[in-house]
C-alpha cells in the first residue's frame, strides 16, 4: 500500500488483506483500522484518523498503537468485552459498539464502530480484527436534543394540563402523548384506532357534543383549515371534564387530508370559575339594580312630603305675619332652610341613581364642546375670581353626553370653588393617549384606546389621607358654612367614569392644589 494513505503500514506479506484495505479506503469515508489480538495494539489505521481527530502520526507512534489513550474513561474496552468474546468465539459474525473519543482540540466526538475478524491462523483462530468507524456525533446530539425536547414537552404538559394527539386517517393509527391519557382519564386501550375523524377517536365523549364536534372537524377537513372547539368527556372514574381542542388537518402529496393533529387542554376549572364569577356578577347586578331602584323610588317619593311641609310652613308664616315673635320667625326660617337642604340632597341622590339606569346610550362625544358649554355656565364664577384656565386639545370619546357634562361641571366647579384667596386661580385641563401597556397595568380593558385626562388646580388642596374619602357620598372635608354643596359631586364623578369602564383618582397636598386623573375610552 502507498504509505501516504496509512499511519501504520499493513504487512505486505498478506496481499489479500492489503487489497481489501485499499478497497475499503476507496469505498468508506470513515476510519479503518486493524487490531492485533496478540499485542493488543493497532497495527494499521488509515489517514482519516488524523484528519477526523486531529492527532499527528508522531502522537500515534508515541502511543505505540494504543487507541485507549483518546478514548474517554467511561467508554473503555471492558464495556465491550462480552461482545468481543462472542465475536472471537464466532458466535457472532460482527459486532457494533459506540465509543466517545477526545479530539485533539479537547472536544468530544462519538463514533460507531463495526468489528469483524480480519485474519485467522491455519487452525481458524482469530489473529486480527478489522474495524470501520464513522462519526455519529451530530446524530447523537440531535437525539439528545430530541429527548430533551420530549422531556420539556412532558413537563409542560403536566404543568399546563394539556396533551397532544395525531391521527392517521389512512392507516387508522393514533398517537397520543402521556399528558393526553392523563387528561382523558382513560388508558390507551380505550382510544379508538378505527375511525375516520375526531369524534370517533374517543368513545367516552359526551354524546350531547357529538354533532357540534363532528360538524366542526368535517368543515375543517373540507376547507383545509385549523379548528378550535370545546367538548365534554367522562373519565373512567365518572368525573366530568371540559376540554379545549385545537387541531388542524395535514395534507399529503395528493392534496388530500391524511392526518389530523392537535392538542387538548383541560379547562374544567377555568369554566367552573367563569360560571361562578358569572353567577356572582349577575347577583351583584341584580342587587345593584334593586338598590338603584330603591334609591330612585325613595328619593322620588320623598319629594312630595317635603313639598307639603314647605308649603304648610310658608302658609303658616304668611298667615301669622307680623304677629310672629323673633324666636318663632327664626324657627320658621331655619325649617325652610332645612327643607331646601333636604330637597338638594334628594335631587343629588336622584342624579346619582340615574347614572347606570337604562336609557343611558353611549355615543361619540366631543369633550371640547362639552367643556366649552360648562365654561359658559361657570362664566360668572370665572369672572369673579379672575381665574386663568388652560385647556389642551381635547379628544372625542365614547360616553353619554349628559354624564360628561355632569363630570366636567363638577370637577371644574370644584376647582373654582376651593380656591386660595391669596393667589389667582389657575386650572389646567390636559388629555393624552394612554399606551396599551399602561392601560393593561391599570386593569383597563385592552379593547379600547384610552385617554388620560387631568384636571389640575392651585387651590386649597387637602391632606393625602383623604384622597379616597372625597369620592364617598355625602363626605365633606369642609363645613357647609364655608363652602356650599351637597357632598355628592365627586361620588357622581367616580360613578360616571366607572360607568365608562375607566377609573378616577385624586392627588393633593394641603395648600398646594389638587390634580384629578381619570381615563375615558376614545371614540372608535
Amino acid at each position: 500500500m502507498n504509505s501516504k494513505s496509512v499511519q501504520f503500514q499493513y504487512p505486505a506479506e498478506f496481499p489479500e488483506q492489503v487489497r481489501m484495505l485499499e478497497k475499503l479506503n476507496l469505498l468508506f469515508t470513515g476510519i479503518v483500522h486493524v487490531y492485533d489480538l496478540e499485542t493488543r495494539r493497532i497495527i494499521y489505521i488509515n489517514h482519516r484518523f488524523t484528519e477526523l481527530l486531529g492527532y499527528s502520526l508522531q502522537e500515534l507512534e508515541e502511543w505505540e498503537g494504543n487507541l485507549e489513550v483518546p478514548v474517554l474513561p467511561d467508554d473503555l474496552w471492558s464495556q465491550k468485552e462480552e461482545k468481543l468474546e462472542a465475536l472471537l468465539r464466532k458466535e457472532l459474525n460482527a459486532i457494533e459498539c459506540e465509543t466517545r473519543l477526545r479530539h485533539k482540540d479537547q472536544s468530544e466526538r462519538t463514533y460507531k464502530t463495526r468489528l469483524t475478524i480480519f485474519r485467522e491462523d491455519e487452525h481458524g483462530n482469530p489473529l486480527e480484527l478489522i474495524g470501520i468507524s464513522e462519526d455519529i456525533t451530530e446524530q447523537v446530539n440531535r437525539y439528545k436534543t430530541l429527548l430533551q425536547q420530549q422531556e420539556m414537552h412532558r413537563i409542560t404538559e403536566q404543568a399546563f394540563h394539556f396533551g397532544s394527539w395525531e391521527k392517521n386517517l389512512e392507516t387508522g393509527e393514533l398517537v397520543c402523548s402521556d399528558g393526553l391519557y392523563k387528561i382523558m382519564g382513560h388508558p390507551p386501550e380505550m382510544m379508538s384506532t378505527n375511525c375516520e375523524e375526531y369524534t370517533s377517536l374517543f368513545t367516552f365523549l359526551d354524546k350531547r357534543d357529538d354533532t357540534m364536534v363532528s360538524q366542526t372537524v368535517q368543515e375543517a377537513i373540507r376547507n383545509h383549515q385549523p379548528f378550535r372547539l370545546e367538548h365534554r368527556v367522562l373519565t373512567q372514574s365518572g368525573k366530568k371534564k371540559v376540554l379545549m381542542v385545537v387541531g388542524r388537518p395535514v395534507l399529503n402529496e395528493n392534496g388530500t387530508v391524511s392526518l389530523l393533529v392537535g392538542s387538548i387542554a383541560d379547562i374544567t376549572m377555568l369554566r367552573q370559575y367563569e360560571q361562578e364569577l358569572r353567577l356572582k356578577i349577575e347577583e351583584l347586578q341584580r342587587s345593584n339594580g334593586e338598590l338603584e331602584q330603591f334609591a330612585y323610588a325613595a328619593s322620588h317619593d320623598l319629594q312630595e312630603p317635603l313639598r307639603k311641609i314647605s308649603s304648610f310652613v310658608t302658609r303658616l308664616r304668611a298667615k301669622l305675619g307680623d304677629t310672629l315673635e323673633d324666636e318663632a320667625e327664626d324657627y320658621m326660617r331655619r325649617t325652610l332652610q332645612a327643607i331646601d337642604r333636604m330637597k338638594s340632597l334628594i335631587d343629588a341622590l336622584l342624579l346619582l341613581s340615574r347614572v347606570t339606569r337604562q336609557g343611558n346610550v353611549k355615543e361619540s362625544v366631543s369633550l371640547a364642546h362639552i367643556v366649552q358649554d360648562v365654561l359658559d355656565d361657570l362664566d360668572t364664577q370665572i369672572s369673579e375670581k379672575k381665574a386663568f384656565i388652560e385647556i389642551d386639545e381635547l379628544p372625542t370619546i365614547e360616553a353619554v353626553p349628559v354624564q360628561m357634562r355632569q363630570l366636567f361641571y363638577n370637577l371644574l366647579g370644584n376647582a373654582l370653588k376651593f380656591t386660595d384667596p391669596s393667589r389667582v386661580p389657575h386650572i389646567q385641563l390636559k388629555a393624552t393617549p394612554l399606551p396599551l401597556e399602561e392601560a393593561r397595568e391599570k386593569g383597563l380593558s385592552t379593547h379600547f384606546q384610552w385617554m388620560k385626562i387631568t384636571v389640575k388646580d392651585n387651590g386649597i388642596g387637602f391632606e393625602p389621607e383623604y384622597k379616597e374619602r372625597i369620592f364617598q357620598v355625602f363626605q365633606r372635608l369642609n363645613g357647609r358654612s364655608e363652602f356650599e354643596g351637597t357632598g355628592i359631586g365627586l361620588a357622581l364623578c367616580r360613578k360616571i367614569v366607572e360607568f365608562c369602564g375607566g377609573t378616577i383618582t385624586a392627588e393633593s397636598q394641603l395648600g398646594q392644589g389638587t390634580c384629578f386623573t381619570f381615563y375615558l375610552p376614545a371614540a372608535l
